[in-house]
């Protein structure tokens, strides 16, 4: 036994893993009226494109309230791909955000297991 973990998945499955790219979006300040006008058609846009989060969620500041952003794992075939995703957002049409990124990542750990 040499002490080193097996994988969780088979390797095919972590081949599909690795096309996944985080969004890392900064929110603008004072937008929450704008995000309640929005956030219907935002939550209408995710239902349908469920398939292609694997995680979201805000970024909240120290007092666990207000949010600062937001961060996507989004599952696409190319970095054009997820951003087009992303763009499609009402939220991030709407310019709820005053910066975003994307960037290719790999899932290396993944609720406590070796991915």
């Amino acid at each position: 036994m040499t002490g080193r973990v097996k994988p969780a998945q088979p390797r095919n499955v972590l081949e599909r893993r690795c096309n996944v790219y985080v969004a890392i979006l900064k929110s603008k300040p004072n937008t929450g009226s704008l995000r309640e006008e929005y956030r219907s058609r935002h939550d209408a846009y995710w239902d349908e494109h469920m398939d292609r989060l694997r995680l979201a969620g805000p970024i909240l500041s120290d007092d666990g309230q207000t949010r600062t952003g937001q961060i996507l794992l989004i599952n696409a075939d190319d970095k054009a791909t997820a951003e087009k995703i992303l763009t499609g957002d009402p939220f991030v049409q709407a310019g709820l955000f005053e910066s975003w990124t994307i960037q290719r990542f790999r899932v290396s750990v993944e609720a406590g297991r070796l991915a």
